[in-house]
């Protein structure tokens, strides 16, 4: 089976934070829980956008998976310079997953208004099942499609 895993939250808000103090270390417990849950019920392929924040984290979490199993993490990059303005600790964190991802695929090369949801579409295009991180009430673009197009939603508050 194949998971997209994205997140509704606001993740500019990430950027700002302290990954090391509350509430970080329990989303990303939570987050690696229903990962690793989604793994033994026979999920192998993920799909991220890695933007900062729970994208970036989970493909992490895939990422350390890979060392011991079989699983498969796909990055679909919503514009070439998605990571321009972070920080150096972040891009270098990005640029990992890039090298250890087993797919990157660029959405668009250059920043475009639709480049998230164009990403969301490819990644929800490849997969069985949307993981959403965030409240059903905030609707994202992929929710639409992925109910379009049969795929399973499945919502997660952390």
């Amino acid at each position: 089976m194949k998971i997209a895993i994205v997140s509704n939250q606001n993740e500019k808000n990430f950027c700002m934070k302290n990954e090391l103090e509350e509430p970080y270390p329990t989303i990303k417990r939570r987050l690696r829980e229903i990962i690793w849950n989604e793994f033994c019920c026979g999920s192998t392929d993920f799909y991220v956008n890695c933007e900062y924040g729970i994208p970036l984290w989970a493909a992490e979490i895939i990422c350390a998976l890979k060392r011991y199993n079989d699983i498969r993490l796909h990055i679909v990059v919503p514009y070439e310079e998605q990571a321009l303005n972070w920080t150096e600790e972040q891009r270098d964190r990005y640029y990992y997953l890039h090298e250890h991802s087993d797919s990157v695929t660029f959405a668009c090369y250059g920043f475009e208004p639709d480049c998230y949801q164009t990403a969301d579409r490819i990644m929800a295009e490849n997969s069985d099942k949307v993981l959403i991180f965030g409240s059903p009430r905030d609707r994202l673009c992929i929710a639409d499609y992925a109910e379009k197009n049969g795929i399973s939603i499945s919502f997660f508050r952390i």
